[in-house]
């Protein structure tokens, strides 16, 4: 069994396996017998993933997508491993122990007949509808306890142990640790083993039934009661968006205890994990999603970031807009944040082609056969060559720019099986190599986006802020011309902001101490501070508000009610949008060293983002709605739009297209490119003496 662990070099990661280290770069699919393999050990990835699933079931309750390969888990103490033993066939071939690597993505949501076993251990919704195991079992972490063993001993004798580096553990909903459910208004966990748990959280942070009442305005009896909140306490809320912290006290202890039992959960798996690879082998798990709301349980990802049984966090690219050309795919997480706590992220690349077919045609075996769920625009990619090569650059230049690790996931199979495909990822590897080996380069994004695990908790679930506070927030940043990195507020405080000109934060009011004391030194060299939505930042940025306790259209946003808010503009503020009675929703105020711009809408424009990053004397590339990565060494243009595209610099370079090798003609800071429409460009920046 080979040893691994994940070492940095300097802005990069690598994985070290044995003593000898390798970038973290590679491929998976769903379907080995039609996947690229063969294809990307010729141009020199050794790192591949594959799925291995314990259940019997598919991978999405709400789709009904039937399962990929046969489950391994047939009893207690009864298990067959063979789909397993073929597919790593398929994958590894003839290859020799310390030549290509596999990744298991260990799926460990148990079978139907455990169901049938423990139906004490299952997730309730409010009826009682059964929803696979509750994550609050711990007959369930005993018995995947078990079954790790099991699966680790098998490796060992069939001698596949010796190509296997460590696992990714998956779960729940699309493998992702989300919260499973049927459809949207499905509210878990009601069940037994969840009661017990939240009771036991609750006398934890509260330690008296009378502290607990006071807390919630409620008149319980006794910490056997049921304290869950019902469904319509968690569908509704006081001001349409936004939860009365006070009176809806007891939803967003739920929601918080919720949160934090999932990432313990994450962290218990994980050291179940290391237990069974005797502490030697890297493991990961998807976490951190920052664009999912308070019922699917990612908003305590402090707790995962912290644990030192995770090595690695993994998601996939931001689903926007059914994966559209012309735009940003945003991160799904806090990237940056895992990097400060030294934990690489895995993004995972699954990066449609003209090449790309729909379940119904290439997995019928999976299909859901009734619903049409994976026929749908979002799994389509481009319809040429060139549109693919496009929007495959766009992601590996996002990859490149942030340091990340990236595995390209070709999902059903086939995807980039074809010759100028794979002349990609050929000099695609051979970019991200060298980098890597040559310690990575420090993401040149002006912006800091922070995101507030705790706002989320205060959110109705059913409106649209959730979604529009992060997701609507990364595509209306996606176009600035210039990149943002994305932090969690944990971490806010370890921010150097000799790094950045502009510090956004969305809807963020929970501002510790601590928090406030490193604000202070962000109050100078012309910086702008950016508070957005509707909660009251004034501890912050010192801008006072004026609310009451109504629901209304916010005049900037009209599909969307929150609680009612008015700013109290001083002398010599700038104001921009006023409600209709006359009273200011968005100003701003200049300081001698530093500006601060507060909004009560949750979405920022674009341009005025634009203006406001470059009046900070932040770098913008470009200002023609293109998307834009750069870093110390590179910087890409993903083209919104045909035409002429200028890229700006800060400095005399020479542009060098680090694909073709081809100088650019420029102009003092600048290059002007003729693009099209959905065309990505990575440059490599040399500096001119």
């Amino acid at each position: 069994m080979p040893e691994s662990r994940i070492v940095r070099n300097d802005r990069a990661f690598l994985l070290e396996i044995d003593g000898k280290t390798m970038p973290m770069y590679g491929y998976m699919s769903y379907q080995p017998a039609k996947a690229c393999y063969e294809d990307f050990k010729k141009i020199g990835v050794h790192l591949f993933f594959t799925g291995v699933y314990a259940g019997d079931r598919g991978i999405n309750q709400q789709s009904g997508i039937r399962p990929f390969r046969p489950g391994f888990w047939k009893g207690y103490g009864e298990y067959d491993f063979s789909a397993v033993d073929e597919d790593f066939r398929l994958i590894l071939g003839d290859s020799k122990p310390g030549e290509n690597y596999v990744i298991p993505r260990l799926m460990i949501e148990p079978p139907s007949w455990w169901d049938k076993c423990n139906p004490g251990e299952l997730s309730r919704d409010a009826e009682g509808t059964p929803m696979h195991q509750s994550y609050h079992s711990k007959k369930w972490l005993e018995d995947t306890r078990e079954m790790f063993r099991a699966f680790q001993n098998w490796l060992e004798k069939s001698g596949w142990a010796a190509y296997v580096p460590g696992w990714h553990i998956a779960c729940g909903n699309t493998e992702e640790f989300i919260l499973p459910r049927l459809h949207n208004l499905q509210y878990t966990d009601y069940s037994a083993p969840a009661k017990a748990a939240f009771r036991a959280w609750l006398i934890r942070k509260y330690g008296t039934l009378e502290n607990l009442n006071a807390a919630w305005h409620t008149d319980y009896h006794s910490f056997d009661d049921d304290l869950i909140p019902a469904p319509y306490q968690r569908i509704f809320a006081a001001y349409g968006s936004m939860r009365d912290l006070e009176r809806e006290a007891q939803t967003i202890d739920f929601y918080r205890f919720t949160n934090e039992s999932l990432a313990h959960t994450v962290c218990d798996l994980a050291s179940l994990a290391k237990e069974a690879t005797g502490g030697k082998q890297v493991i990961g798990a998807f976490f951190g999603y920052t664009c999912c709301d308070a019922e699917i349980g990612h908003h305590a990802a402090d707790i995962v970031m912290n644990c030192e049984d995770i090595d690695f966090l993994a998601s996939p690219f931001g689903y926007i807009q059914n994966r559209a050309q012309g735009m940003d795919w945003p991160f799904h997480g806090p990237v940056e944040s895992a990097a400060l706590h030294g934990k690489p992220w895995f993004m995972e690349a699954d990066v449609r082609t003209c090449y790309s077919e729909p379940l119904s045609k290439c997995m019928t075996f999976a299909d859901p056969v009734v619903s049409r769920a994976y026929d749908s625009p979002v799994w389509s990619g481009p319809k040429d060559i060139e549109g693919s090569l496009g929007q495959m650059g766009k992601a590996f230049a996002r990859v490149l720019t942030h340091n990340t690790a990236v595995w390209w996931f070709d999902m059903w199979g086939g995807w980039y099986h074809q010759d100028q495909l794979m002349a990609f990822h050929k000099k695609a590897f051979e970019i991200y190599k060298e980098h890597v080996f040559a310690g990575g380069s420090e993401n040149a994004a002006p912006i800091a986006l922070l995101e507030d695990d705790e706002t989320f908790l205060e959110i109705n679930t059913e409106s649209f802020y959730s979604s529009r506070l992060a997701t609507e927030t990364w595509v209306k940043l996606g176009p600035v011309g210039t990149p943002y990195r994305m932090f969690l507020m944990d971490d806010f405080d370890q921010l150097d902001p000799a790094s950045y000109r502009v510090a956004l934060f969305a809807s963020a009011h929970h501002f510790t101490e601590k928090q406030l004391k490193a604000l202070e030194n962000w109050k100078k060299d012309g910086r702008v501070l950016i508070f957005l939505g509707p909660v009251d930042s004034s501890i912050a940025s010192g801008v006072k508000v004026k609310s009451w306790p109504e629901a209304e259209e916010h005049p900037l946003e009209k599909e969307l009610t929150s609680k009612k808010m008015r700013l109290e503009a001083l002398p010599g503020d700038v104001i921009f949008d006023r409600a209709p009675d006359g009273e200011s929703v968005s100003l701003l105020r200049r300081f001698r060293d530093y500006s601060v711009f507060v909004s009560t809408a949750i979405l920022p424009d674009t341009a005025f983002i634009r203006r406001l990053t470059a009046g900070a004397a932040g770098r913008v590339y470009s200002y023609d709605n293109d998307v834009v990565y750069a870093s110390e060494k590179f910087v890409a243009v993903h083209a919104a739009s045909n035409g002429i595209k200028r890229i700006n610099v800060n400095r005399k370079v020479r542009f060098v297209n680090a694909f073709t090798g081809e100088i650019l003609p420029a102009n003092e800071c600048y290059a002007d490119v003729k693009m099209a429409f959905g065309e990505t460009l990575l440059l490599r920046l040399e500096d001119l003496a």
